[in-house]
């Protein structure tokens, strides 16, 4: 049973958001994985695209927590 408590539904909202930015960082990761195999990446290109992709994707996270959640 759940219950209703204070910031419940703000809690509720962050999470789902952070799932939804977890599910595009990983089909941006897939992608870049299969541009490496596909041959249109280098390695070091790949690399790139990923750290790239990973760092997007923690501004997505802390912006989320600033939105959702407020403060430190």
């Amino acid at each position: 049973m759940r219950r209703n408590l204070p910031g419940t539904d703000r809690h509720d909202a962050y999470f789902d958001a952070v799932k939804s930015a977890d599910r595009s960082v990983d089909a941006q990761i897939s992608a870049i994985r299969r541009r490496e195999d596909a041959g249109e990446y280098t390695s070091r290109e790949a690399a790139d695209a990923r750290i790239e992709a990973l760092e997007a994707h923690l501004a997505t996270l802390r912006q989320l927590r600033e939105e959702h959640l407020g403060g430190d």
